[in-house]
């Protein structure tokens, strides 16, 4: 049995709630899914103050699951990590954790997208995010097919008495790139999207595409071909060295 672990890496646990059961809801019946988040770090994660203290929480969680020392938790093995978060973050130091492959929402999207459009848009909840994205975008060798987009909306808005105005505001950003971008599918730019991508598909009418799904699909295969995380060069275990003050629980060991 292949098991994923799709870690939201902020403190909301509606997203994580809802990620996992998406999760559950697309994997084979031979895969197992286990959703959690940190036990400490940013309610959402909106820009890159809000990324950097989160990638913390997202490390401290992972070393719990490849080196299990409460009883509580369950001690099988992870075979795969989806960081459900569409700033990827935290990903590359998370490889260096583990041999079990990771990939982060971002990536796994527009991996897809490009299979399925030769132009696509991210609509990401907030302008703040514009950029970090744009840097992901090139980071992932496809900024010569992609346009990010802000639907001015914020990222827990997609949840609760808001949800309604949210899913507007986004319908609104990414029926705009597809008129005036000359973009032919959309890519969800916040795992509280996950839930949506269906109805706007049927709305729009040009592939939706869901980064949540996208990433645990992904690792699903990576697992059933038993791909691993090289460790031959940049995802390298990091040497060990001491770390001081509240980092030192953290520090690398052999």
């Amino acid at each position: 049995m292949t098991r994923i672990a799709v870690i939201n890496p902020n403190m909301s646990t509606g997203f994580t709630d809802k990620v996992g059961a998406q999760a559950r809801r697309i994997v084979a019946s031979g895969t197992d899914v286990i959703a959690l988040n940190p036990q400490f770090g940013p309610a959402s994660i909106e820009g890159y103050y809000d990324e950097a203290f989160a990638s913390v929480g997202l490390l401290a969680t992972m070393r719990g699951l490849e080196n299990p020392t409460d009883k509580a938790l369950d001690p099988k093995p992870v075979d795969g990590y989806v960081v459900a978060c569409f700033d990827d973050t935290g990903v590359d130091a998370a490889r260096c954790l583990t041999k079990a492959p990771v990939v982060g929402l971002c990536e796994a999207a527009l991996r897809f997208a490009a299979i399925v459009a030769s132009r696509f848009a991210i609509v990401t909840p907030m302008a703040v995010s514009v950029r970090p994205l744009e840097h992901l975008v090139a980071k992932y060798g496809a900024s010569s097919q992609c346009v990010v987009r802000a639907a001015g909306v914020r990222t827990l808005d997609f949840e609760g008495e808001n949800a309604d105005m949210a899913y507007l505001a986004l319908k609104t950003a990414a029926e705009n790139c597809l008129a005036k971008d000359g973009a032919e599918a959309i890519v969800l730019g916040c795992a509280g999207m996950t839930d949506i991508a269906d109805r706007l598909h049927a709305e729009l009418g040009v592939p939706v595409i869901d980064g949540v799904s996208a990433a645990v699909k992904m690792i699903e295969a990576m697992g059933m071909l038993g791909l691993a995380t090289s460790k031959a060069g940049a995802y390298a275990s990091p040497p060990v060295k001491s770390y001081d003050g509240i980092f030192a629980e953290f520090a690398p060991v052999a």
